[in-house]
This record gives C-alpha cells, structure tokens and sequence, in this order.
C-alpha cells in the first residue's frame, strides 16, 4: 500500500496549539528535537467495520497462565474496582 501524502514537521518548528494537537493524538509529550512523520493511507474498510480478530473463550481460558498468586490478586483487584465488581452480600 503505497501512502497518499507524508506530511514532515519537526517539534521545536511547531505552533504550540498545532503540537498539543499531535501530543493529544499520540497520548505522550514531544521533545523539541523530534519530528513528527505522518502519512495518509486509502482506507479500504467499509465505515464500521471492526478489524479486530474475533474471540473466543479459549481466547481467554489462559489470561492469568505465568501470573504468581500476588499478581493475580492484583489484577483482579484493579478490574473489580474500576468495574465495582465486587458484590454485596447481606
């Protein structure tokens, strides 16, 4: 697939509203001594078409496999919370 456009910038020759923009797409902080490189692709994906692989339980049989005890604890502890899991009982 050959890119329709690359587009060149270097951090330190940004505007700042142009480099929070790109920071906000990339989800971290630029350095000035960095360059942005962007290139523009055809899509071939119809709109709302999920690319992701489709799962199954034995996709999921074996999550903790290799975990200690202590990491499994932890792991569910942090998913109970941000999903209030837990449940009450009288």
């Amino acid at each position: 697939m050959t890119p329709m456009e690359t587009i060149t910038r270097h951090v330190d020759e940004m505007q700042d509203t142009e480099r929070s923009a790109a920071e906000l797409l990339l989800g971290h902080r630029l350095r000035g001594h960095e360059q942005l490189i962007l290139q523009v692709f055809e899509s071939n994906m119809a709109e709302g078409e999920d690319t992701r692989p489709a799962q199954t339980i034995d996709d999921w049989v074996h999550v903790y496999d290799g975990l200690t005890d202590e990491e499994i604890a932890s792991v569910d502890a942090i998913s109970n919370t941000r999903a209030n899991l837990t449940r009450h009982l009288p």
